[in-house]
């Protein structure tokens, strides 16, 4: 892909209406000591130290982000709690623009993943609100919204062990311009494309994510697949294609947390701005090598950071 036509396709994403309906959470970093020499009075047991806290859109918000920054007119469909974190998510959809009109504040803990680093390494993680029992009280209501609207592209995003998305959901989904991202739902997903890494293919089908089985397994499911596949890059495959995309060369240290997100953001707004599939790859790729160059962050890929790797400016 040439820079003109890079050129072409952002100028088209600025235009894109994209909806991104499941999963919300909130990603919170703090920088931790816990050898301090410092003790509690009160318990006798050692104190840890916490510093630099920052927080980020996590989950399907990672991915509303990723495309809010690469230029999209982003809606959210889901839920938050109406706590410290759910103000939070919302003062950043704002930050982002994003249209949080369908992000609905009910009586929850907000999900979150907290997340205390130690240098660059992150820690156990503290998991807020992942688990509550009341997201599917919306479900029908936010579907019904999303189906009022007119977007260019949707992605569906499930990553809890009780999501907003049921199975049934997932298998009532009749999408062309559109793409799933779903964390154990995937064997559902029988009438939309979807977006799976190399991990969840394998435990879907018990074998190795090769050319012949992923090709057999977009043939077979009738509707494309986009495998993600690290260090290796990703697979694009459907009935009529099939398109390997290597990953670039990573240079120094990196951090991968977010990286299957900015996958998802990057092929789905170039793909909705016209690009072929493999020029959607080639975008994603490029996206995703400038986010995990980013770390102790889920990072995000600019328009001015795409020209400028696609130029071949290295990564600072």
């Amino acid at each position: 892909m040439n820079s003109e036509r890079l050129e072409n396709l952002l100028a088209r994403i600025q235009q894109l209406r994209i909806a991104v309906m499941g999963d919300f959470a909130l990603d919170f970093y703090f920088d931790i000591q816990t050898s301090t020499g410092e003790f509690s009075i009160e318990t006798a047991k050692e104190v840890h130290l916490a510093s630099n806290p920052r927080a980020y859109l996590g989950g399907a918000g990672n991915v509303a982000k990723n495309l809010a920054v690469l230029g999209v007119q982003v809606s959210a469909f889901g839920v938050r709690g109406n706590d410290l974190f759910g103000r939070e998510m919302a003062h950043q959809m704002q930050s982002l623009g994003i249209d949080a009109t369908n992000i609905k504040g009910i009586a929850i803990d907000t999900p979150t993943y907290s997340k205390p680093m130690s240098g660059i390494v992150e820690q156990n993680r503290i998991d807020f609100g992942t688990r509550s029992m009341n997201f599917q009280d919306h479900t029908n209501e936010l579907i019904e919204a999303l189906e009022k609207e007119s977007f260019d592209w949707v992605i569906f995003n499930e990553q809890f062990s009780i999501p907003l998305l049921q199975s049934h959901h997932i298998e009532e989904v009749q999408k062309t311009n559109a793409i799933a991202d779903l964390r154990s739902l995937g064997s559902y997903a029988k009438h939309i494309p979807l977006k799976v890494n190399e991990a969840e293919f394998t435990k879907i089908h018990s074998k190795p994510a090769t050319k012949e089985h992923i090709q057999a397994w977009a043939t077979n499911r009738k509707q494309p697949v986009l495998v993600t596949l690290g260090e290796k890059g990703m697979v694009y495959a459907s009935e009529q294609e099939y398109h390997h995309q290597p990953a670039f060369p990573v240079k120094g240290p990196i951090d991968t947390v977010g990286a299957g997100d900015m996958v998802v953001a990057g092929f789905s707004a170039a793909r909705a701005a016209g690009a072929s599939v493999e020029e959607a790859c080639e975008f994603a790729s490029l996206a995703v090598h400038i986010t995990i160059h980013q770390l102790g962050v889920t990072g995000s890929a600019s328009p001015e950071a795409i020209r400028q790797l696609q130029d071949g400016h290295s990564i600072a």
